[in-house]
């Protein structure tokens, strides 16, 4: 019953929503590549190869955005189901983590990879909470998550180990149980996996900056450390302002972030206790996770959804193997804590779904992207062959998906549906002296009226141009559509 009415609400959410950049990137890739090698060549720093090349498959065979919205629906249906028939979640829990913020909204509404993640750690989870052995299936689903992105490798090195420690400490490696051809067989499967995502997912300095916009953090160690210490609490609790995506309430003040984030810790702690695969399993996510974040030069909520993940992965291997009947005879007190976990992970969990559905619905008013508008209004105002010049690249992508055709990127100088990984690619946008000179040189070319879209405001005579229309978003995806207009002297 959750999982279909999961599935009717995640459908209904994902084909009303409007897609953004990073969304349209894979699918653009797949769409506008002239072959295979330059597919390969487009995507072979970013180490996504699961969603890249699930969307090139899409793509190989016909496939349509709409499709590619229907299977990340249905993995992230897969996910629930799961959760629903394994967990050991009541079924207010199992109802309120399907359409919580994370499942529903930043991992199943909005259409990335990490719908695969996260369906790919509840599987590893269920598997690893279970006493069966199943070493195949659990290296096969690692090896999965190992392919998403550097977050799933993340929770994949975390689940990998503890699954390790778990056998370990259950005795069944001993008397040559290593040895078992499965689980030979489902470790190099993993190994393999984490091998081509470990290099895939380190690029020379140079690339690794014009992937993400910006170089890789190599200040202070510690400095990082202390900058990463709010993001678990933006996991677990991820309120934002109103109206507005991708903050959290307490961003002014990070220093209450990181008390609250500790306490929050220690209280997680707590009502582990008694298992120590699943405090292993919480011990080693923190760190791997931390350690990746702490490399990056910006971050997001949607980032420290794993957070979140590993937190219900281990309530999730806690309650399946140390139920409270099991006293820790720590102290009075912990114990109190420990044996309300049930209610505080509901608590939890009702946040998260109070957050999800007032997203949900902000989106039904306010397009999360205004690329969409923005093509409909070139289209309704514009002849269908029309140049349209677009700045800053990456603000095109989900341009060029709506409108179904490349947009002439003036930072290169050349069409682009997509920002290609190359050392000609310029990340910020042109100075108004240099758009003037792309957009005149154009104008001669074409000798007709050409369309300029940016997603900032230009102040013009109107004689050079004037401005068509601007859209509205709840993401930084903003545009304004100019008619630029064609004089016979030449330029603008």
């Amino acid at each position: 019953m959750i999982t279909s009415a999961f599935f009717v609400v995640n459908a209904f959410f994902a084909f009303r929503h409007v897609m953004w950049r990073d969304e349209w990137m894979p699918v653009n890739v797949a769409r506008f590549s002239s072959s295979t090698a330059e597919w390969f060549a487009e995507i072979r720093y970013i180490g996504r190869w699961a969603f890249f090349g699930l969307i090139w498959l899409i793509e190989q065979c016909g496939g349509h955005p709409w499709l590619f919205k229907l299977v990340i629906v249905a993995i992230s249906t897969l996910g629930v189901y799961v959760v629903c028939r394994w967990s050991p979640f009541t079924r207010t829990q199992k109802a309120l983590f399907a359409f919580g913020y994370y499942p529903l909204y930043e991992y199943g509404t909005i259409l990335r990879d990490y719908s695969i993640v996260w369906t790919a750690t509840v599987v590893c989870c269920a598997i690893l909470a279970s006493t069966r052995w199943r070493p195949l299936a659990f290296g096969a689903a690692l090896a999965v998550l190992f392919q998403t992105n550097p977050f799933g490798l993340g929770l994949a090195c975390a689940l990998g180990l503890t699954y390790v420690f778990d056998l370990w400490q259950r005795g069944e490696l001993a008397d040559g149980g290593w040895r078992r051809p499965d689980l030979v067989l489902g470790g190099l499967l993993a190994a393999a996996s984490f091998g081509v995502a470990f290099v895939t997912m380190q690029p020379p300095p140079e690339i690794a900056e014009i992937v993400l916009g910006q170089p890789l953090r190599t200040d202070s160690h510690i400095v990082r450390l202390l900058e990463s210490l709010p993001f678990p609490l933006r996991g677990w609790l991820p309120v934002p302002f109103h109206g507005e995506w991708n903050t959290h309430l307490l961003d002014p003040w990070p220093w209450l972030q990181m008390m609250l984030g500790a306490a929050v810790a220690c209280v997680i702690v707590c009502c582990l206790l008694g298992c120590r695969t699943a405090l292993f399993l919480f011990a080693a996510g923190m760190l791997a996770l931390g350690a990746i974040l702490c490399h990056l030069p910006w971050t997001s909520l949607r980032y420290h959804g794993p957070y979140f993940l590993i937190l219900v992965c281990g309530y999730w291997i806690a309650e399946s193997r140390a139920p409270l009947s099991a006293a820790t005879a720590v102290h009075p007190f912990v114990d109190r804590i420990r044996a309300s976990r049930s209610s505080l992970f509901t608590g939890l969990l009702l946040v998260h779904a109070v957050v999800g559905f007032m997203f949900a619905v902000q989106e039904q008013l306010m397009p999360f992207s205004g690329a969409r508008d923005a093509a409909r209004l070139i289209r309704a105002k514009e002849p269908p062959d029309v140049l349209v010049i677009g700045d800053p690249d990456y603000a095109m992508i989900s341009l060029a998906g709506y409108l179904d055709r490349p947009v002439y990127i003036a930072s290169r100088q050349e069409p682009g549906a997509f920002t290609r990984v190359d050392k000609k690619r310029r990340g910020t946008r042109l100075t108004a002296e240099e758009l003037t000179a792309v957009v005149s040189g154009r104008l001669a070319v074409e000798r007709r009226d050409v369309v300029l879209v940016t997603n900032y405001e230009i102040i013009m005579p109107p004689e050079f141009g004037m401005l068509l229309g601007a859209t509205r978003a709840i993401s930084d995806e903003r545009y304004y559509v100019y008619r630029m207009r064609y004089q016979r002297a030449g330029g603008l």
